[in-house]
């Protein structure tokens, strides 16, 4: 696209809007990336999420907790990437097939993102806990602010969740489910 397209015109959007998605979008994005683990899809999940909240910004804006408002649409969109990639499975099972490098790439990934996906069964909120300290790389204080808790709690929920993940892990029980 050039300068003169519509589609281009960054001076539409409200300066708050423009002012809170820059300073939030790395952070998006890491999130969508630890959970989509295509850094291409991620992008494509962050932007999307961008542009509902736009759509919804004087929601977001009226919120409590306009941050925890944010990532619970990227959690959202990244829920609709899923669900669209299971629809259109049916239509096509694969737009490019992955190189081998890629695959081995991943394969190291897959026994935490099974633990992860087990833990967030269990407790989506230490889930998220945990991403977003030790995948996205956040603080406690930016982690209570986008779960909508207190710094305290996003401490405690990282801690618990780190062990249970780690007793899910160990166990390789990834999928069978453990009692708490």
């Amino acid at each position: 696209m050039n300068e003169h397209s519509p589609l281009a015109s960054p001076t539409d959007l409200p300066l708050d809007f423009e002012v809170f998605f820059q300073r939030e979008q790395k952070a998006l994005l890491a999130v969508a990336a630890a959970r989509l683990r295509d850094r291409r899809d991620a992008e494509e999940a962050t932007l999307e999420a961008g542009r509902r909240m736009y759509t919804k910004w004087e929601r977001i804006l009226a919120h409590v907790n306009p941050k925890a408002m944010a990532y619970t649409i990227l959690n959202g969109v990244i829920a609709d990437f899923y669900r669209r990639e299971v629809r259109n499975s049916c239509v096509q099972p694969f737009a490019d097939p992955p190189d081998t490098a890629y695959l081995q790439e991943l394969r190291s990934h897959e026994p935490l993102d099974l633990a992860l996906d087990e833990l967030e069964s269990l407790a989506p909120l230490q889930a998220n806990s945990v991403r977003l300290r030790h995948l996205a790389g956040l603080s406690y204080d930016q982690i209570a602010e986008r779960l909508g808790t207190t710094p305290g709690a996003a401490k405690v929920s990282t801690s618990i969740g780190l062990q249970r993940l780690k007793a899910i892990m160990t166990n390789g029980s990834c999928g069978a489910g453990e009692d708490a």
